[in-house]
């Protein structure tokens, strides 16, 4: 047995695969092919040691070098990458850019008769051919647009909508934030801009024709960039606007930012940090007005505040941009609405 060489494309194209990346750790969590598994040829130090001596005294002392340190661990790496492979799915290994770290644990499988492929031009050849998809934009769905005021319910209905087994493209989901200034309250970081981008590719290839659901964003979620195909469908789709009461409204946002009404000192922290970015547009009695009752814990009327001084003000031009609408539902019950979405643009999909 030996291995093969694949592209990029013939990748893309398996259904089943087991994909080994052998990059060091910190290249991994920077960017990856979504379902890759991380099996290291050098840990981060040793990518650092390699990279120094080659810089330094060349090529090949640092190849040398690579080899001492790595032929200790070969055993316990081709264990490692096997222990991955189910079901004698085809076995795809890469690197950064189809070099000699993919080479040689491909030739080390091949030495005991483990028939294996290597992705040509690595992970930087998948990910332009990621790109190109994009641009190309060949995806057979139309979406849905839902608009609507801040805390409306707009991600819970899309909730529903999945529930329901409707196609959803959650955005906010994927890049881990609410797309509001104080988006990240709770969330913790946000993924790199390419794993992002590999995860909207993912959820993109996996639906079928028809019609997608997706919440109305700008050309930003949190500090991530939306793909421009997905943004300019956006700005071309059908729209349901989501109204919803104030009260509801309030009582969502709390339950979303807060910890059983309780905001720990570091989220506090960042939502005073987050009311200084907006004291612009707040203007600075709000913003006092909102620091004291932040103060005194009384989230209620601080997110009622920012809703009718804030939020609202700035959402209600984007909104009125795009009337008529489709359709108009209720965020109060999200389930209901889901089925009144559901109900309007699936029975008239072709």
């Amino acid at each position: 047995m030996t291995w093969r060489e694949l592209t990029a494309e013939e990748l893309n194209s398996l259904k089943k695969v087991a994909i080994i990346d052998v990059r060091s750790p910190c290249e991994f969590a920077v960017e990856h092919i979504p379902q890759a598994v991380n099996v290291p040829l050098f840990t981060d130090q040793e990518r650092q040691i390699i990279g120094t001596i080659y810089a330094k005294e060349g090529e090949s002392v640092a190849r040398r070098k690579a080899l001492v340190m790595v032929a200790p661990k070969i055993p316990q790496l081709l264990d490692a990458i096997l222990s991955h492979r189910a079901g004698g799915v085809p076995l795809v290994v890469h690197c950064w850019r189809g070099g000699l770290r993919s080479e040689a644990v491909a030739s080390c499988l091949s030495i005991i008769g483990v028939d294996c492929w290597r992705l040509t031009g690595g992970f930087k050849a998948w990910r332009k051919e990621l790109l190109n998809e994009f641009q190309d934009d060949q995806y057979a769905f139309s979406m849905v647009v839902l608009h609507g005021h801040t805390g409306v319910g707009k991600t819970e209905i899309l909730r529903q909508l999945s529930r329901l087994g409707h196609s959803v493209l959650d955005l906010e989901q994927l890049a881990n934030h609410r797309g509001s200034v104080f988006g990240a309250l709770k969330l913790g970081s946000q993924p790199t801009q390419k794993n992002f981008d590999a995860m909207v590719w993912q959820a993109v290839r996996s639906f079928p024709p028809g019609v997608v659901f997706v919440e109305a964003e700008g050309k930003k979620v949190g500090k991530l960039s939306l793909p421009l195909f997905v943004y300019s469908r956006i700005e071309k789709a059908a729209r349901v606007l989501v109204e919803g009461s104030l009260d509801a409204r309030v009582k969502r946002i709390i339950s979303d930012y807060t910890e059983v009404n309780f905001l720990p000192a570091e989220s506090r922290q960042s939502a005073l940090q987050s009311l200084e970015a907006i004291k612009g547009r707040l203007g600075g009695e709000n913003l006092l007005e909102i620091k004291r009752l932040l103060a005194l814990d009384d989230f209620y009327n601080v997110v009622a505040t920012l809703l009718k001084e804030y939020y609202d003000p700035m959402y209600a031009r984007g909104i009125a941009k795009y009337e008529p609408y489709e359709l108009t539902v209720s965020g109060d019950d999200a389930a209901f609405a889901a089925h009144a979405i559901a109900a309007k643009f699936l029975a008239a999909a072709p």
